[in-house]
Formats: C-alpha cells, structure tokens, sequence
C-alpha cells in the first residue's frame, strides 16, 4: 500500500474514533469502562478498515498461499487434443502427469470458463470441456489468496493473452508458462454456417459453410450435406491458412415434410481429423409451399426497421425480408446473411410485398409507389410507419399534423386486444418519442400505449389499430421507437413486447409457425451455452421445459420462473439432438405452448484456436516467465489472525456491555 493510502487510512481510522467516542461520550449511559469499551470498537473498526485497505504485511508463516506455488491447469477443450503429430496422448493427460509431479496431495487450479480449485487426485475423473480459455481469472484468483508464484499448464490457446499482459503487473505474481504440446497437429472444422431461416419446397436453396483449419490439414477437403442420411449436396474447397476462412457453397432442392415443422439439414466434412467434433454442424429450415411470411420495406431509412426486423422474426416466428428504398429507386436487402446488403429490383420488392401476410411500410407518405400504396389500402394484414410529413394519403383514416416535442408513454395502459401483454411494462421508465400525432374521435380503433408531454395527463395514442371485415392494420402515430431499442435493458424488453404484441394481432387466424408460441431462441444452441427459450408476446411469468434425447430419456425436465422479459434459461445440454416440449403459463392458466426439435452443437471454436506466442507474454521478452511488479509481504486478508482480532474485539465489547448494563 502506498504513501497515499496510508494516509487515508490515517484519515479513515481518526474519523472512526471521533464517532466513536462521540456516541460514548454523548449517547451512552454514564457508567464504568467507558473508555475501554471505546476503544475496543474503535479497534475493531481499525481492522476492518485494515482489511478493506488490505496492505501488505512482512509476516511471513501465516498467509494461505505463502512459499506456496500454485498450479494452474488449462480445462479447456483444446486440451483434449494430442499432444502432437507424433504424440497422439491427449494434451490433457499430459498436463495431469505434470501436475502430479509439480503438486502431489496437493489441490490445483482449473481455468476455462472461470475458475475452481480440485484436488490433484481427481484430475484423472475430470475431463477438458471449458469452451473458453481464459487465463485472467484463475490469476486473479490465486493473487487474492495470497500466492505469488504460479505455474500454467496449457497448450497456449488463450482467449484473453492482451488483458493478461495489462493486468499482471497489478497482480504481484511471477508467473510461469509451461506448455504441454508438442506441436500443432492437423485440424479442420466446419467454422460458419449460414442458412436461411425459411425456404420454399421445390426451389433451389444454398447454404454457405465456413472451413477454418489449423495445424498440417492438407490441401483440399469435401463438404458434405445430408438430410436422413441421404448426401443432398457436396462441395470441395482448398484449406486455408490459419486464422482463415474458405466458403463452400452447397445448392438443393428442398421438401416439405409431411408433418410440417423445421427441416434438420446435416453438414460434415469427409475424413477425419484431430477433432471430430468440430467437422459437423446441423441447421434447421421451414420448408413449405408459399414461405411468404413479412414483407418489410422502408421508403425512409433510418434506425427504425434495423431494430423492427428481429423482433418481428422472432417473436412472430415467420420468414421476414426487409429492403431499404435508395434514392435511386433501387432497395437494398436488409437483414442478416449471405443476401444482406444485396441490391434487389423494385419488381421483386412489388412480388414479396403482395404474396406476404403482414406487410410493414416504413416511411409512407405521399411520395410512396403506388404499389406502396396499394399495399397500404389493400394488404389483408398492414403496420404502417407514416413520414414525418405525410397526411392520410390512403390511410385508414386522415392524420393530423405531428405535433414537436418529447412525448412520454402514460403509465396508464389503455383497453386493448393486447393490454394483457403489456400490463407489466414500467412505461414511465421509457425514452420520449417525436412527432406524435394526436388522434381522437375514431369509432371501432384502439391504441396499445398512450403518450403525453411529461408523461401526464389522458396523452395520446402511440399506435392506432383497427379491422374491418378481414382486414387488420396498425398505424404509428408518433416517430423514434428505435430510441427504445437502442437503450437497452428495460427500453429495449419494451420494444419487443409492443411490437410482438401488435405482430402477433395482425397475423392472428392468418398464418403463424407451429411452435412459434414457445420455441428455443436458436434450434441449434452452441455448445457449452445456456439454452434460451421464446415466450414472444405472452406476458408469461414461468415457463415449463421437458427435454428429452435421442433414445426418448428425459434429460430435462423443469420450470423457470426467472424470466427476463420474455425469455426463459435452462443448463446447458450436452451435444447432440433433441425433442423438446415447452409451455408457458401466466398467474397458473397455460397461455401457450410447443414441441419440436433441438440440437446442441458439438462444435467450438476452442478446437481451432491458435495458441499464443510464449514470448508474447514476458513483458521484458525474457524466458517464459510474465513480468510482475514483486510483492512485499503478504496481503492482510489472507491472515487469518486478522479475521480472529475483529471477532475477539466485537465479543468482547458486547460480554463487557452486557456485564456493565448497557444494551
């Protein structure tokens, strides 16, 4: 501890003892031993700031991790590699032999994920399956235990080697690296897939998929996609050199299932390797004969269809493409994937825009298409974004100037068809929205939200939603949503349940996925990765999951009551396929639920990682060992006489208070 914090830990204890003789003298009692009784809570106080200053003290023989070094242990799955072309013992055999020898009877510790302290004889019961190697952690760990020297057992594939070298000189730990290869050996692993979400039964479809590689891995290596065992398409493509990525197309023709629902597509690369978990990767597609789902198409720009894509997608459960108008007339893809960013004509922009369920126009006014207009009058199913200046202009009904300002949602949520939905929502915590237009004096309309200046008073309607005959439709009444999304948090769990609301009325008893009440957020969950279940739009407060394998065992088979928002979190699964049934209920009644299949990928990026230069990580580019500023002393809390005189002080003074009559 330095000169400064000395002083004001000099500054800290003399306040203390000012208050304390303060409420002796002033607010106890006269009576005997006042004065020791000061000073025995004024001297428990003094160790307990010790403690919260914690310096470092020239007391050696009594710190935990004194004279002690401490071994940590890479648990991370790159370890389960061999140890070298040569070598085919697995890497982390090789780092149990070495802590056996370094630290026999003793107790290791392990770093992946985070950090945990085993004992030396059962690293033979454990196996490598961190999906991370971060280093830091267990550093920081074994420095708050009071140990100074540390050996690191790893094959040298770190995650976070930069932080390391920030943080070490703060850690007073001289740190060895030891690794336990011999080599790189020859990897290749299926690194990126991307697939659409859905396709149409009939026509040709691509996936795209990513080979990474690592170590001798040749020169060429086949792609192969499979559906129930059947090869549907393959493709060969050069390995690449390390820490690069080389594209294998694969074309088909999909079908649809009999019984509906997504389509699980196979991909794995021929031959073997290093790593066989690494060489498959499994997606899931909707097949079906019309895919039409949402047509999102933004006649403005701005941040509002970047942010109302996604939640569309996910909650509604139906394809969405969405395109961005340039000034040339042209439209640019919106979205994510290979097709993102892509030009597309305005003829086929027309097409998607007719044959789809809900239609999204984002920025209509006067200058819109006619097509646009069309669709604004016509479409069975229409959220319509007005501009900023636009009147009726063939909306449902006529809209009267916006009006300037910062609109505040009401905490009041008026009648609706989805008030239920957004009853929980703490509307007062939200982002203003712009150029609200107020509406009144609408037969057969209801609004979701109202908004008014300050946030009081009756406000105005946000949203105006209404139906007529088979049509349904909704119109925002006011500009800058997005500002609820883009705050994050709370703002952003807002933005989702209101337009999954609104989503969810309009294309209701039209079109709606099978399972898109209660779902997985990702059918393919990454490994090692909690898995994320959807209650989109359905103010659940729990949410029952029963997961079952292959063979039908049941694996899973609980009921989250922690939701965050609208989503639900169970352990992580093994790799693997699974079924999985899902309902969610609110105040006891089910108001939805699912079924389908699930998979956890065996992949992870661990197997392919480079390991780190040992040299990088000597500050002073000396040997394998990190620089560190040296530690005098021991910390205070790893002292175990200093917990001992806080808990002797405070006893003592309570016994001596009760024997002299004070309470």
């Amino acid at each position: 501890m330095d000169l400064l914090s000395w002083a004001f830990f000099a500054l800290a204890a003399t306040g203390a003892l000012a208050v304390v003789l303060h409420l002796y003298r002033r607010r106890e009692a006269p009576g005997r031993g006042r004065m020791l009784l000061a000073g025995l809570r004024w001297a428990a106080l003094t160790v307990l700031l010790l403690l919260l200053f914690d310096p470092h003290l020239p007391v050696p023989g009594l710190a935990a991790g004194h004279d002690r070094t401490q071994l940590l242990v890479d648990a991370s799955l790159s370890m389960a590699l061999p140890t070298s072309p040569e070598d085919s013992t697995p890497r982390w055999q090789t780092a149990v032999r070495e802590a056996r020898r370094e630290a026999p009877g003793d107790r290791v510790l392990l770093f992946g994920d985070g950090a945990r302290l085993v004992p030396t004889d059962s690293l033979a019961s454990i196996e490598p399956t961190a999906t991370a190697s971060r280093l830091l952690p267990a550093l920081r760990a074994a420095s708050e235990a009071g140990t100074r020297r540390v050996i690191v057992l790893t094959d040298g594939a770190i995650d976070d080697a930069a932080e390391v070298r920030r943080m070490l000189p703060r850690l007073g730990l001289d740190v060895e690296v030891r690794p336990v290869t011999g080599g790189a050996v020859g990897n290749r692993a299926l690194a990126e897939v991307d697939a659409p979400v859905w396709a149409e039964a009939g026509e040709p479809v691509r996936i795209r998929a990513g080979v990474a590689a690592a170590g001798p891995a040749g020169d060429s290596v086949s792609v192969e996609l499979r559906h129930d065992g059947r090869v549907l398409a393959t493709a060969r493509v050069p390995v690449p050199a390390p820490g690069r990525i080389a594209d294998a197309v694969l074309e088909f023709v999909p079908e649809a299932p009999d019984d509906g629902g997504p389509v699980r597509y196979d991909l794995a690369l021929a031959g073997s390797d290093a790593a066989p978990d690494d060489d498959a990767r499994s997606v899931y597609v909707h097949v079906g004969e019309r895919p039409a789902g949402v047509a999102l198409v933004s006649l403005r720009p701005d941040w509002e269809p970047r942010f109302l894509l996604p939640v569309l997608e996910q909650s509604l459960g139906l394809p969405v493409r969405g395109f961005l108008r340039a000034a040339d007339g042209r439209h640019i893809e919106l979205g994510a994937g290979e097709d993102a960013g892509r030009r597309a004509d305005e003829a086929t922009v027309r097409r998607l825009v007719d044959e789809a369920d809900l239609v999204v126009i984002h920025g209509f006014g006067a200058e819109a298409p006619a097509w646009a207009a069309e669709a604004v009058r016509e479409a069975r199913r229409a959220l319509i974004f007005p501009a900023e200046g636009a009147a009726d202009a063939g909306l449902p009904f006529p809209l009267p100037p916006a009006q300037p300002g910062e609109w505040y949602a009401t905490s009041d949520v008026p009648a609706s068809p989805v008030a239920p939905l957004l009853a929980s929502l703490r509307t007062t915590e939200l982002p203003p929205l712009t150029g609200l237009r107020p509406i009144a004096g609408l037969d057969g309309v209801w609004s979701p939200l109202l908004a008014s200046r300050g946030g009081r008073g009756s406000g105005a309607p946000v949203v105006v939603a209404g139906e007529a005959e088979d049509r349904r439709w909704a119109v925002a009444t006011a500009q800058g949503f997005w500002r609820w999304a883009f705050r994050g948090g709370e703002a952003r769990q807002a933005y989702r349940r209101l337009w999954s609301a609104i989503g969810g009325w309009l294309v209701e008893e039209t079109f709606v996925a099978g399972d898109a009440e209660v779902r997985p957020v990702r059918r393919t969950t990454p490994r090692g990765e909690a898995v994320a279940w959807l209650a989109a739009g359905l103010d659940a407060d729990s949410v029952a999951v029963r997961v079952t394998d292959a063979a039908g065992a049941v694996v899973t088979d609980t009921v989250v009551t922690a939701l965050r928002g609208d989503s639900a979190y169970t352990a992580p699964l093994a790799p693997g396929h699974y079924r999985y049934e899902a309902r969610a209920f609110a105040g006891g009644e089910e108001v939805g639920a699912a079924a389908g299949p699930l998979s956890v990928e065996s992949y992870s990026p661990e197997f392919v990682r480079a390991a780190v230069e040992i040299g990088a990580f000597d500050a002073e580019g000396a040997g394998s060992v990190f620089a560190s500023v040296p530690r005098s002393g021991e910390p205070l809390h790893t002292l175990p006489w200093a917990y001992l005189a806080l808990v002797l002080l405070v006893s003592t003074e309570w016994v001596l208070r009760r024997r002299w009559g004070l309470r």
